[in-house]
């Protein structure tokens, strides 16, 4: 089913995005740290940064489109006139 707007937090394919990039910001950290504890390898410490900074923002991101999204079909939603009678646009009773 196509959408003309962004997916709602709620979602499926929303939380699937979220989870991605919450797993990734944990390997970046993981990287980071490890590799400057563990390993001592300062280039697998800046490339875990650099995944944490770019997880962070796109996480940040997504987090702010879904509520912008989920604010504007509430106020869609609440414009709308429901139809109290319960009339389905000419079915028989």
């Amino acid at each position: 089913m196509p959408h003309d707007s962004p997916p709602l937090p709620d979602e499926r394919i929303y939380r699937t995005i979220l989870l991605v990039l919450v797993a990734s910001l944990l390997i970046g950290a993981f990287c980071a740290l490890a590799g400057e504890l563990l390993w001592h390898n300062p280039a697998l410490s800046q490339a875990g940064t650099w995944l944490v900074i770019a997880s962070g923002a796109a996480y940040a991101f997504f987090r702010v489109l879904g509520a912008r999204e989920a604010r504007k079909r509430a106020a869609e939603r609440a414009e709308r006139p429901e139809d109290a009678s319960g009339d389905r646009g000419g079915e028989a009773p």
